[in-house]
């Protein structure tokens, strides 16, 4: 057994998926003894283990492909949406670190700014995250960044500070907006296609870092243009993001159906509340009504010169 195996464990779902069941009960009992549960360790049998994974051992058998992104509605809506958000974030990102030279300070020393910037905004990204939800976060990452892009056109040239911490923060929140739509991908594809998901997204942001670099060739035609293309399009994919669905504190999908079912069923339960809702306050309005009426049935029996609810006797 080499160093490596002692510390890492196999893939139990792995395991499973390759007829290895036993195998795969240890690695899970041993895993729940390390965390403290061992309790746990002893509800784990062959036939539990077996009767949870028997959709993902179903699913297995079949053979997924990149069209498999696009053939469910909720699948094919999910893969566009990310599509734009991935190449935007990316043409943004790249856009702002290749044009050091217009904010009049040293390229290496903006390099470095530019650099550093990554680590707080990586934290801040990670906060966002658990915080506010996948969703939120996307969307005011790229509307951020691009209102960030949009005031650096109105800042003066002479204003080279202002300029330069202004390209810094969109800077920043770019890269969180990378750290996000990272975690996001892998919470919305399922573990069947997961993987050929995250290659065709990032794709689309290796396209959108090779068209950055051609749209500053534009400001000879308008020194403002480039950047209201890299704002317009950061603006367009954080729009987008918000038409994903959220996918904090839900279980990862395993197979296609699970994302349909899920994100459906969610919807569902959004609507459902949302009508709840709108019955209490049309019921709460009702009472209101009825105890208005109550109340001018009884003060009509008062004296009309008395503030005291008692009646006035004869």
């Amino acid at each position: 057994m080499s160093p490596c195996q002692r510390w890492f464990s196999e893939s139990a779902r792995w395991l499973v998926l390759n007829g290895r069941s036993e195998e795969a009960l240890k690695r899970l009992q041993h895993v729940a003894k390390i965390n403290g549960k061992p309790e746990m360790a002893e509800k784990i049998t062959l036939e539990v283990l077996e009767s949870h994974m028997q959709k993902e051992v179903q699913s297995s058998k079949k053979m997924y492909t990149a069209l498999d992104l696009m053939k469910t509605p909720t699948m094919r809506k999910i893969s566009m949406c990310l599509m734009f958000v991935w190449f935007s974030t990316s043409f943004a990102y790249y856009g702002l670190a290749m044009d050091l030279q217009k904010f009049g300070v040293n390229i290496y020393l903006m390099q470095v700014i530019f650099g550093a910037v990554d680590f707080p905004a990586k934290l801040i990204a990670l906060l966002m995250l658990s915080f506010l939800g996948r969703r939120l976060t996307q969307g005011l990452c790229l509307l951020v960044s691009a209102s960030v892009i949009f005031a650096n056109i109105f800042v003066p040239k002479d204003m080279q500070f202002t300029r330069t911490a202004l390209a810094v923060i969109g800077k920043g929140f770019t890269s969180s907006s990378f750290t996000c739509v990272y975690l996001f991908t892998g919470e919305l594809y399922p573990t069947v296609i997961r993987q050929t998901g995250m290659g065709f997204v990032s794709t689309m942001s290796r396209i959108g870092s090779m068209a950055a670099p051609a749209v500053l060739i534009l400001d000879e035609i308008m020194p403002a243009l480039p950047s209201i293309i890299y704002g317009g399009s950061a603006v367009i994919a954080g729009l987008i993001a918000f038409l994903l669905p959220e996918t904090l504190n839900i279980p990862l999908p395993e197979t296609i159906e699970d994302v349909e079912c899920t994100f459906h069923s969610y919807r569902e339960k959004k609507k459902q509340s949302l009508q709840e809702q709108t019955q209490n306050e049309s019921l709460t309005l009702q009472d209101f009504k009825q105890d208005g009426g109550k109340y001018e049935e009884n003060k009509s029996h008062l004296h009309p010169l008395s503030e005291n609810p008692v009646q006035i006797k004869e």
